[in-house]
């Protein structure tokens, strides 16, 4: 029996940041409708890029669709200073993706995510081209929930039939 397998083709990056004063959740909501994809059927995944895999622009998808995304997501109650951010390099034998939501500032985050990629290139394992950035950072204020939000959303897919063994 043959299965098929799902490898992305295109992708986009964004990011978001929202405030509600009833729940953190709602803040989350209003960070994903800033960034585009909240009538999207959000699936997590881990971090790796085909190599052949294409950027895109930013663009509207179907409502209700399911995607798949590298996210990286923080939340809070005011008076809080967040930020969360991912940092991807398309590559040999594969891309990346990394994510940072443990610091306060888009400088902080950044230092974070740039030590993670020496880390990365220190195995010698990738032939990567240069680290792009995508963080996002929120003052929230006393009385208000925040959240913050930056994800690689995997925009195209196509089904691979695998060979049975």
């Amino acid at each position: 029996m043959s299965t098929g397998l799902i490898v992305p083709t295109k992708y986009f990056v964004v990011k978001g940041k929202g405030l509600s004063k009833t729940s953190p959740l709602m803040a989350f909501d209003n960070a994903l409708r800033d960034a585009g994809i909240s009538a999207l059927n959000l699936v997590p995944v881990s971090s790796i890029l085909p190599p052949d895999i294409e950027e895109e622009e930013p663009r509207t998808l179907p409502r209700g669709a399911v995607v798949f995304l590298v996210m990286s997501e923080k939340r809070a109650k005011g008076p809080a200073k967040i930020s969360a951010g991912i940092s991807w390099a398309r590559g040999s034998p594969y891309g990346y993706v990394i994510e940072i939501h443990d610091e306060d500032s888009i400088a902080g985050s950044h230092g974070a995510l740039r030590a993670m990629w020496d880390e990365i290139k220190s195995r010698g394992e990738f032939r990567l081209e240069e680290p792009r950035y995508m963080i996002e950072e929120l003052w929230v204020p006393e009385g208000y929930y925040g959240s913050v939000v930056a994800a690689l959303v995997f925009s195209e897919v196509k089904i691979v039939r695998d060979k049975p063994q």
